[in-house]
């Protein structure tokens, strides 16, 4: 196998606590909305390459009755769709319905994940950019322009994190510098949001999301992915892109600049860049998107790769050009429709099979593409599965497991990679819509005990 292979092991072996850890496991009599979200503090730690696979390691036997069993348990209530190859050879192992496309929840961000990193490259980075547009006036005319970060800090730049790797205090600093260089000590302030059209808040969505802290209105400006804190539930701003700019304002009057904060304006093309700040890369976003499941994230990053096929950076056209992307890339997405990018909407529809297509392209890949994996939660350790693969029966996973979750009301899905116990790398995608009400964690149980099955497999 490629070098993607050892990476896709990488995080199980590397990450410890790059999170505090996730809520508890979801009760089977509560409706469950969406993923528990980890607490999206800010840094994603380095990881360590594990060793290259033995690709002559035999592939697991005998799974089949064993599977059966488990997928034909009470406790799974809903239609599946699964599909569980060799990451190595990409031989199938196991299907059930594989090319039934179902809602998939969260797992959309592993598409969006891939089209990002494949269209924007996982070197490339987002800038917040100062920039004048008029001295004539009293006072000068000065934007803050959003590039696509939406993990700024309102402080100052970290190297360090992911979230804040940019700040605003930092852009402040060296905008206020500039300003003053130029004899201006008072400026009007305006967002320049315009990287970004259309509506900001898609029609699947609910705006109760907001308060619950799943999602807000998308813009190319925003800090902390617009939450109110970085505590555990906390909500999300209703209007990030303000709370922004007054934080800007209020950096710069700490450097002696007198900020009027305006009315939203693009700065046109004459605009004089005073100074910029930069994001974490693209790897490190994807990551972090991935870690958090982080809707917000996933929205914007969308967005990004319709802006990068020469389209309108739309929340129309996020989800055309994630699909075209992973089109081109030479991946099946015959059965893929999105409505978003994020998962929320539950019009969205990925088969086993095409989503396996994809995680295994990846686990094979020497290019950017082998970055998707090893920014994936790891079981019993990172992100949304930090609290899962702790129970007697599944702990065997725990650490051997790379997966992305996915979580609505009647949808739970899992896809990722396993290490088995004989030292083979699995692929695989569970994904279960159409659930009785409550019952998601129950079905869950029986996707983590499945894949636990595939971590303790003894070959032949």
């Amino acid at each position: 196998m490629a070098a993607g292979a050892a990476l896709a092991l990488l995080a199980g072996y590397g990450v410890a606590d790059a999170y505090d850890r996730v809520p508890g496991i979801l009760t089977v009599t509560e409706p469950i909305h969406i993923d528990p979200v980890p607490k999206p503090e800010a840094n994603v730690g380095q990881q360590q390459l594990a060793g290259p696979l033995n690709t002559s390691a035999p592939v697991p036997a005998d799974l089949t009755s064993r599977l059966d069993e488990l997928f034909d348990d009470e406790r799974m209530t809903g239609k599946l769709s699964i599909d569980i190859r060799d990451a190595a050879t990409n031989d199938v192992l196991y299907t059930r319905g594989e090319m039934s496309a179902k809602t998939p929840a969260s797992v959309t961000k592993v598409l969006t994940g891939a089209a990002a990193l494949l269209s924007l490259g996982g070197e490339s980075r987002f800038t917040t950019t100062a920039a004048l547009t008029s001295t004539d006036g009293a006072p000068a005319q000065l934007h803050l322009i959003g590039g696509g970060d939406v993990l700024l800090g309102p402080g100052e730049s970290d190297p360090m994190q992911v979230m804040g790797h940019a700040g605003l205090a930092t852009l402040a600093e060296e905008t206020a510098e500039q300003l003053k260089t130029r004899g201006i000590g008072s400026v009007q302030l305006s967002a320049d949001v315009s990287r970004y059209t259309g509506p900001t808040f898609n029609d699947g969505w609910e705006p109760g999301d907001i308060g619950h802290g799943f999602i807000t209105n998308i813009s190319p400006l925003m800090t902390e992915s617009g939450w109110t804190n970085l505590q555990r539930g906390s909500p999300r701003h209703a209007d990030p892109v303000q709370v922004a700019v007054d934080q800007f304002a209020e950096a710069l009057a700490a450097h002696g600049i007198d900020a009027e904060v305006g009315e939203p304006a693009a700065a046109g093309d004459g605009a004089e860049q005073l100074a910029q700040v930069e994001s974490a890369p693209v790897s490190a976003v994807v990551q972090n998107m991935l870690l958090a499941s982080d809707n917000v994230s996933a929205e914007v990053l969308g967005r990004e790769v319709a802006l990068a096929a020469g389209k309108p950076g739309s929340g129309a056209e996020a989800p055309l050009a994630v699909i075209e992307t992973l089109r081109r890339a030479g991946l099946d997405t015959g059965s893929i429709a999105l409505e978003d990018v994020s998962g929320l909407n539950y019009g969205n529809r990925i088969s086993a099979h095409d989503l396996t297509t994809l995680i295994q392209a990846a686990a094979a890949s020497d290019g950017d593409l082998s970055r998707l994996i090893p920014g994936m939660p790891v079981g019993g350790l990172s992100g949304t599965l930090a609290e899962r693969y702790e129970d007697p029966e599944t702990t065997p996973a725990a650490g051997r497991v790379n997966a992305k979750t996915g979580t609505l009301r009647t949808v739970t899905s899992l896809a990722g990679t396993v290490l088995t116990a004989d030292g083979r790398l699995l692929v695989f995608s569970l994904m279960a819509d159409d659930l009785s009400p409550g019952t998601a964690g129950r079905g869950r149980e029986v996707f983590d005990e499945a894949v636990t099955l595939l971590a303790e497999c003894g070959c032949s």
